[in-house]
C-alpha cells in the first residue's frame, strides 16, 4: 500500500507539474469551494476530507451532494457523511489530497486497486464576460493502481435543498432531452421570483439543471428517494428503475435526488472520464427599481422558455474541453504570478480566494441600456446589495482580473445617485450612497440610506480612477462628470478632519477625527484631480493643492512620535494606514511614501501577533482585507512577514467555513464575518508590484 501511495503521488506530483505553479500541496483550506457560481449557488466542503460532512450553503445550510463509487462490487462514498436519513452510507475510500486552484478544486482519492479524481470546475474567467455563465463541471476520472482492469460504477446525488430557502418547501422535477444531453431539473412548485431577499437566505425560484452524456451506454439517471437512490446503487451497483412521481412534496419529505450512475471497466493502463453540467437559472436575477433584469447569459434570450437554458447546457457540453483548459492555463498563469510577486505562500491564498471573490455578485442584462450590469452582494454583513464599502475592499480583484467588471459595478450606483431609476425618491445627498437594498433587490429609498460621506466619496472616486486608467469610459464620465464635481467639492468641506462620520470598520462603533479615513478622502481627492486632468483641466490645479495642503495637516494632528494616530485627537493610539494604499495603485501624489513605512515598521516591531497585526488599538482582531492591503506596500521581505501571518491563519484555523476577513489575531478564530467578496483585497499585491 506504501508503494501505490507513492506512485499516486508521484502522478499529482506530475499533473501539478504539468500545469505549471501549484498551491502548496500540505495546505489545508478552511472550507474549499465547490461550486461557486454566484452568491445564491456557493456550495463549500468544511472539513478536511469530503466525507466527513454535507456540503454546504456558503451561511453553513446543508445542500446535499452525494459521491458513491463501487470497485469490483465493493461501495465506497467519496462525497457526504456515513449517516444519512433512515440508513447509512459505506465506508469512505481514502482521501489521498485536496487542492484549490482558483478555479478548481480537485480532490484524490485511492484504495489498492484504483485511483478516483474529482475536479470542481467553475469557469469563472471574467476577462470573457460570455464566462460568467451558471455552469458548473464535475469531473471523475478512474484509473488503475495496481495494474489490472476493474469493474466499477459511480454515483451522483443532489437533493432539492439546492433550489429552496427552507426545506419545507414544496419542490417538482422533471426530465428532459436535448441534443447529445439527458437532464433533470429540481426547484420549488411555487416559483415566486424575488420572494426572498437579503443575507443567509437561499433561492427558492428558477431551476437548478444537472445533465451527461445520454448515448453512454453505462449511465443510467433517476429521479427518487434519497434512502431508496443510494440503498440501490450501494446494493446492486444500479440505480431504481423508475422516477418517483409523488409530487410536489417537502425537500425533506423522501429527500428527492437527482441521481445519475454510470458503470464501466477501468482498463490496467489509460484513465476513465466521467462527467456532469451543472447549471441554475434563476429566471430572473436582480430588481432594480421595478426593473426585472435577467442574467447576462440570457441577453438573447428574454423568454422563460426551457429552450435557453437547454442551449446553455449543450453549448458548456460542447465547450467542456475548451473550458477546462483555458481554467488550467488561467490558474497557471495567475498562480506563477503570484507566486513570483509574494511567494508560495501569497499564491495559495491567491489562489483559495478567487472563486470566493469572483462568485459574490451576478452579471446581468440592463435591456433599457442595453448594456452589462453587475451587483455583488455584501455576503454575511448585512446582505445588502452593491455596498460601496464592500466594492472597494474587493476592488483589486476586479482591477487586476477584469477592470471592465469594475466599471459595470459601479453604473447602477452612479445610476442610482444621478436619479436615473424609474421609481424611488430623488437621491438629493451631496455625497455618494452606500448601497441599493437588499440582494438581489435594489429598491432603497435615500432616507433609508446608512450614510458614510467621505467613506463612500472616497471609495466611489477611488475606484473611478482606476476604471479611467485601465477601462477608459470616457462613453460615461461626462454624463456623470457633474455628480464627480459635487463629489470632490464635498470631500473639500469634510477634509482635513472629517469629524464624527461611521467608516467601514463600523463594526467597531464610532471614530471620530479618524486619521485613516481623512487619508482616504486625502488620496481620493487626488485621484478626482487626476480625472479633472481629462476632464476639466483647469479644476486639477486647486484640488492639487488642496491636498498638498492636507496632507500637511494630517501629518502634523496624527504624528505620535514613531507613528500615526487611530484619531487626531487621541494620543498613543494606532491603527492600520490601509486607506493610502490607491495611491500607489493609481500613482498619483499624496503622502510621502515615508508615512507608510514609518506605519509599517511600527506594526511589525510591536504589534505583530501569531495570525497578524490587529486593525487598531482597540481590540486583537484584525481584517484579512486590510492586512494584506499593508503588506501589499511593504517591502517584500515585510510583505512575506505579513502574508506568512494571513496564511498561517487560513491553514490552521480551527473555523472552519469559507475565507473569513474578520478574525482575531492571537486566537486564530473566525469572527463574523465569512465568504465575504472583500478576501479580492489579497489581489492587491500583484496589481501595484
Amino acid at each position: 500500500k506504501m508503494a501505490q501511495l507513492l506512485v499516486a503521488l508521484c502522478l499529482l506530483v506530475t499533473v501539478a507539474s504539468s500545469q505549471g505553479q501549484a498551491p502548496i500541496p500540505s495546505f489545508r483550506p478552511p472550507a474549499v469551494p465547490l461550486l461557486n457560481i454566484d452568491p445564491w449557488i456557493s456550495i463549500w466542503a468544511r472539513s478536511d476530507n469530503l466525507t466527513d460532512v454535507w456540503s454546504t450553503y456558503w451561511p453553513g445550510t446543508i445542500k446535499a451532494f452525494t459521491g458513491l463509487i463501487r470497485v469490483d462490487g465493493v461501495p465506497y462514498r467519496f462525497m457526504g457523511p456515513e449517516d444519512q436519513d433512515g440508513g447509512s452510507l459505506p465506508s469512505p475510500i481514502q482521501q489521498v489530497s485536496v487542492v484549490v486552484y482558483p478555479t478548481r478544486s480537485v480532490y484524490t482519492f485511492q484504495n489498492s486497486q484504483v485511483q478516483l479524481v474529482v475536479t470542481f470546475t467553475t469557469p469563472l474567467l471574467p476577462q470573457d464576460l460570455d464566462m460568467l455563465k451558471p455552469i458548473s463541471y464535475i469531473t471523475y476520472d478512474v484509473s488503475s493502481l495496481d495494474g489490472k482492469e476493474h469493474d466499477v460504477a459511480l454515483y451522483y446525488d443532489n437533493t432539492g435543498e439546492i433550489a429552496v430557502n427552507k426545506i419545507t418547501e414544496e419542490i417538482v422535477w422533471k426530465r428532459f432531452t436535448y441534443g447529445d444531453l439527458e437532464m433533470m431539473r429540481i426547484g420549488t412548485q411555487e416559483q415566486k421570483v424575488f420572494g426572498v431577499s437579503g443575507d443567509a437566505v437561499g433561492i427558492n425560484w428558477g431551476w437548478f439543471y444537472v445533465a451527461t452524456n445520454k448515448s453512454d451506454p453505462g449511465m443510467s439517471q433517476v429521479m427518487s428517494g434519497s434512502l431508496g437512490s443510494r440503498k440501490s446503487f450501494v446494493d446492486t451497483g444500479k440505480l431504481p428503475t423508475t422516477d418517483d412521481t409523488r409530487m410536489p412534496r417537502a425537500v425533506q419529505d423522501d429527500w428527492p435526488v437527482l441521481a445519475i450512475s454510470w458503470s464501466f471497466t477501468v482498463p490496467s493502463k489509460g484513465v476513465i472520464s466521467k462527467k456532469v453540467v451543472i447549471a441554475y437559472d434563476d429566471i430572473y436575477s436582480i430588481q432594480f427599481f421595478g426593473q426585472n433584469l435577467r442574467a447576462y447569459w440570457r441577453r438573447n434570450s428574454p423568454d422563460d422558455s426551457f429552450q435557453a437554458t437547454s442551449v446553455l447546457l449543450q453549448s458548456a457540453w460542447d465547450d467542456y474541453a475548451v473550458d477546462i483548459q483555458r481554467c488550467i492555463s488561467h490558474d497557471a498563469a495567475l498562480l506563477e504570478e503570484a507566486t513570483a510577486v509574494g511567494g508560495a505562500e501569497y499564491a495559495t491564498i491567491v489562489s483559495l480566494s478567487y472563486r470566493q471573490a469572483c462568485g459574490g455578485g451576478k452579471l446581468v442584462w440592463n435591456d433599457a441600456k442595453k448594456e452589462p450590469w453587475y451587483f455583488m452582494k455584501e455576503i454575511s454583513s448585512d446582505g445588502d446589495l452593491s455596498t460601496v464599502d464592500v466594492i472597494y475592499p474587493a476592488s483589486p480583484f476586479f482591477i487586476h482580473q477584469s477592470p471592465v467588471l469594475l466599471d459595470l459595478m459601479l453604473r447602477p450606483l452612479l445610476a442610482y445617485a444621478n436619479n436615473e431609476t424609474v421609481s424611488g425618491d430623488n437621491y438629493t445627498y451631496v455625497w455618494a450612497p452606500h448601497h441599493l437594498g437588499f440582494y438581489p433587490i435594489g429598491d432603497i429609498l435615500p432616507s433609508k440610506q446608512e450614510n458614510m460621506p467621505v467613506e463612500e466619496t472616497g471609495n466611489f472616486l477611488l475606484m473611478l480612477a482606476a476604471v479611467k486608467q485601465r477601462v477608459g469610459g470616457d462613453s460615461f464620465f461626462p454624463h456623470y462628470w457633474p455628480l464627480l464635481k459635487q463629489w470632490g467639492e464635498y470631500l473639500t468641506t469634510a477634509l482635513p478632519d472629517p469629524g464624527n462620520q461611521l467608516c467601514t470598520d463600523d463594526f467597531e462603533g464610532p471614530s471620530p477625527h479618524n486619521s485613516n479615513l481623512a487619508m482616504k478622502g486625502i488620496v481620493a481627492l487626488s485621484a478626482f484631480a487626476s480625472l479633472c486632468d481629462d476632464y476639466e483641466p483647469s479644476l486639477a490645479p486647486k484640488y492639487r493643492s488642496l491636498v498638498k495642503q492636507y496632507v500637511t495637516q494630517w501629518m502634523s494632528m496624527a504624528n505620535d512620535t514613531d507613528h500615526y494616530r487611530l484619531q487626531y485627537n487621541l494620543p498613543n493610539t494606532w491603527s492600520l494606514k490601509y486607506n493610502v494604499a490607491f495611491q500607489y495603485l493609481l500613482n498619483i501624489p499624496a503622502f510621502p511614501d515615508s508615512v507608510i513605512q514609518t506605519e509599517i515598521s511600527y506594526y511589525l516591531s510591536k504589534h505583530l501577533h501569531e495570525f497578524g497585526v490587529p486593525l487598531d488599538n482597540r481590540a486583537k482582531f484584525t481584517k484579512l482585507d486590510w492586512l494584506s492591503w499593508i503588506g501589499a506596500m511593504a517591502s517584500r521581505d515585510d510583505f512575506q512577514t505579513i502574508f506568512h501571518s494571513i496564511y498561517h491563519f487560513a491553514n490552521v484555523s480551527p473555523s472552519r467555513i469559507p475565507l473569513t476577513d474578520w478574525y482575531g489575531t492571537v486566537d486564530g478564530e473566525a469572527l463574523p464575518f465569512t465568504a465575504r467578496t472583500v478576501v479580492g483585497g489579497i489581489y492587491l499585491r500583484m496589481c501595484i508590484a
